[in-house]
């Protein structure tokens, strides 16, 4: 069955999907410098690695009534035709490989007038709710004019005319500069080749980051059906809208303590050839883009440094993540389940 991976965000009680390959990064909202004559849809411009990036205040231009932003909120730095531009949104969910034939594509809805292209891409039926999928290209348009060589030189994020600036109270601004100031210093390596996209997880206490191009989905654990005769890890089987999935308790592997009485809440699904697999997870926590050269080696005292399933660490927010290579610890013949015996 054909699918799209999409990333799915929400704004307000509505859930939106992009498609994952128009996605270049995500970080929390920074600072921002409002320009003047322009609609409330602008919110600002970004010094974004030496470069100027516009970003749009989505909740606007979606026709959702005008709230103060919060330092909760998120950009989705989306990258189509050549053009950026960054999309403030509420929340990031999860990523999701939808099904072709669950999305309508049939609907018409523009903005502004008739020659402008729709910014709904179609709808997708996910779960029991409906995503809305945004086009990325009607995105761009959202953004006209703001091009970096018709933007003045950013002169920082301060000034009585910063409209975007003045919502916040003086300790929030104070956050705001400094993940802009983060924001605006250069990778390590200019090669975007080496950009590493990562789901951020949690076991134990613990974050993970796994390689987004390996995972299928996420997905809440429903009714589990135990497997007589089946190792501990082994946590049981779920139906998974008409598909039986295995899903595998990977913590005695990398050494942590075994999952607590409660009930499993979330699941990430792996699709590797034939294999199709569910790793339980404590929470899913964010999406993000990490450049390869911020990857350190896995220090001694973090678990083993020689757990083959550990492959470095690197920064996330005021903690350290650990890079989990999932595919070889699934692959492994000791989390092979044989139901033909």
């Amino acid at each position: 069955m054909n699918s799209t991976s999409y990333l799915l965000f929400a704004l307000g009680d509505t859930r939106y999907g992009l498609a994952a390959d128009a996605v270049q990064e995500i970080f929390l909202l920074p600072a921002l410098t409002s320009l003047p004559e322009v609609g409330p849809a602008i919110a600002g411009v970004l010094n974004l690695r030496g470069q100027l990036l516009p970003v749009l205040n989505l909740r606007l231009l979606l026709g959702h009534p005008q709230q103060p932003n919060r330092l909760s909120q998120v950009v989705v730095l989306v990258q189509c035709e050549g053009q950026r531009v960054g999309l403030v949104v509420d929340h990031i969910q999860n990523v999701e490989a939808i099904a072709t034939v669950n999305i309508t594509t049939t609907l018409e809805t523009h903005y502004i007038d008739n020659a402008q292209p729709s910014l709904t891409a179609g709808l997708a039926q996910y779960a029991d709710s409906v995503i809305v999928l945004l086009n990325p290209a009607a995105l761009m348009q959202g953004a006209a004019g703001m091009a970096p060589s018709n933007v003045m030189p950013l002169a920082g994020a301060e000034g009585a005319a910063n409209r975007f600036m003045a919502q916040f109270n003086p300790a929030d601004q104070q956050v705001l500069r400094e993940r802009a100031a983060g924001l605006a210093q250069p990778l390590a390596t200019e090669n975007d080749s080496e950009q590493l996209a990562l789901a951020v997880v949690s076991l134990a206490g613990e974050q993970f980051a796994l390689r987004l191009e390996t995972v299928h989905k996420f997905t809440n654990v429903s009714q589990i059906t135990p497997i007589p005769c089946c190792p501990s890890h082994i946590v049981g089987n779920m139906n998974l809208r008409g598909e039986i999935l295995t899903l595998v308790d990977v913590r005695r592997f990398l050494n942590l303590p075994p999952a607590a009485a409660a009930p499993l809440q979330k699941a990430v699904v792996m699709r590797l050839g034939s294999l199709v697999a569910g790793v339980v997870v404590d929470d899913v926590f964010d999406v993000v883009y990490v450049n390869a050269a911020e990857v350190a080696a896995m220090p001694t005292a973090v678990h083993s440094n020689e757990n083959p399933y550990l492959k470095g660490v690197a920064r996330y927010g005021d903690t350290l993540m650990s890079l989990l290579d999932l595919p070889t610890l699934l692959i492994q013949g000791e989390l092979v389940v044989d139901q033909t015996g």
